[in-house]
C-alpha cells in the first residue's frame, strides 16, 4: 500500500516564495522574473528511491501525494492568482537541471505547488479524498473527487488525484479521461504525463505510450517512471512512426 500523504509545512515553496518575493521587489529595469533565483541552496526533502513500475500508477506515493498541504500550510505570500508563472519558472528550471540531486529541490516546489489550489475547502476535501483511498476506500474517495472536479474544474490537480484512484478502482478508460483534462490544464504535469503513459500502455496503445514517456522526461529528465516506459518500449516500437 503507499505510504501516507505528507502532511508537513511546505518548508521548499515557502523559502522559494521569499526568494520570488524579493526578486519582485528590484528596481524597474531590472528583471523580474526567475532567473536569479538558487535552487541550489534550498533544503532537499528525502524524495526516497524509485518505485517499481506499476502498469496504470506512475508514482510510489500516495494518491495525490502532496495533497495534504491544507488551511495554514499554505506561506502568508501565496496568491494562487501568481501559481502559473512559479510554475513556469519551476518548469524552465527543471528541464535544465544537470542532475537528480539539483532538480529534487524544484520538483518539490512544484508538488507543492500543485497541491495548493487557494482554497481550503478545496484543500481540505483533497486531503479527505487521499486519506479514503490510502485506506482502500475508493468509492468514496471517488465521490468526494467528483465534487471537487465539479466546485474547483480547473484544478489540474483534483483531476489528476481522480484519475489514479479511477486506476485503482479499475476504471482506465474513465482515468485516461481525467488525465487528459489535467494535462488541458497544465501541459507539463509531469506525472500527469507519466501516468497517461503508463495508462495508455496498460490499455495496449504502446507507441502513444511511448511519446507520452518522452514527453514527461523533456519536461521532468529524472522520473523513473517515465524512464523506464521508454527502455522498454523503444526497443519494441522503433523505427515506427509515433
Amino acid at each position: 500500500m503507499p505510504a501516507p500523504v505528507r502532511a508537513g509545512p511546505p518548508t521548499v515553496l515557502a523559502q522559494f516564495f521569499e526568494e520570488f518575493d524579493g526578486e519582485a521587489q528590484r528596481p524597474p529595469g531590472e528583471d523580474p522574473g526567475l532567473g536569479g533565483l538558487d535552487f541550489e541552496d534550498l533544503e532537499e526533502n528525502d524524495l526516497g528511491a524509485g518505485p517499481e513500475r506499476v502498469p496504470g500508477w506512475a508514482s510510489g506515493e500516495a494518491p495525490g501525494d502532496g495533497e495534504g498541504a491544507i488551511a495554514g500550510a499554505v506561506p502568508p505570500a501565496f496568491d494562487p492568482a501568481e501559481r502559473p508563472l512559479l510554475l513556469e519558472g519551476l518548469y524552465e528550471r527543471l528541464a535544465q537541471a544537470k542532475s537528480p540531486t539539483e532538480a529534487a529541490p524544484i520538483t518539490e516546489a512544484i508538488e507543492e505547488l500543485w497541491s495548493m489550489s487557494g482554497s481550503d475547502t478545496v484543500d481540505l476535501l483533497m486531503s479527505r479524498a487521499t486519506l479514503f483511498a490510502n485506506e482502500s476506500d475508493v468509492d468514496l474517495s471517488l465521490a468526494v473527487l467528483d465534487a471537487v472536479v465539479d466546485i474547483a474544474p480547473e484544478e489540474a490537480e483534483a483531476w489528476y488525484l481522480r484519475a489514479k484512484v479511477n486506476v485503482l478502482a479499475g476504471k482506465p478508460e474513465r482515468a485516461l479521461a481525467d488525465l487528459r483534462q489535467a494535462l488541458n490544464l497544465d501541459d507539463k504535469h509531469y506525472r500527469a504525463i507519466t501516468d497517461l503513459g503508463l495508462v495508455l500502455e496498460q490499455l495496449g496503445a504502446k507507441k502513444e505510450a511511448l511519446k507520452a514517456y518522452r514527453q514527461a522526461l523533456a519536461v521532468n529528465p529524472y522520473m523513473d517512471d517515465a524512464q523506464a516506459g521508454v527502455d522498454a518500449l523503444s526497443r519494441e516500437v522503433e523505427g515506427q512512426d509515433i
